[in-house]
């Protein structure tokens, strides 16, 4: 099963997580990804930060970015 790393950046600046995780692919990390931003832009995470213009990144085991998911734009709950 491929590993996959969720980096968060704005271009500028990024918070990597070196542990990474064990997923079955692109959409299931992708899946992961929505979750961690939802979870970031709601405060879940991190509180007490402005993310406009962040994204979570998801780079494979490999080193490269296989998707980008923006934290702003996920729904209020």
């Amino acid at each position: 099963m491929p590993r996959y790393y969720f980096h968060i950046t704005n271009a500028q600046e990024r918070l990597d997580n070196p542990k990474g995780m064990d997923l079955p692919g692109n959409a299931a990390a992708r899946e992961e990804a929505v979750v961690l931003a939802g979870q970031l832009r709601h405060g879940k995470v991190m509180p007490g930060r402005s993310w406009q213009g962040w994204f979570v990144s998801v780079v494979d085991q490999h080193g490269h970015e296989v998707d980008s998911v923006p934290i702003a734009d996920m729904p209020d709950e």
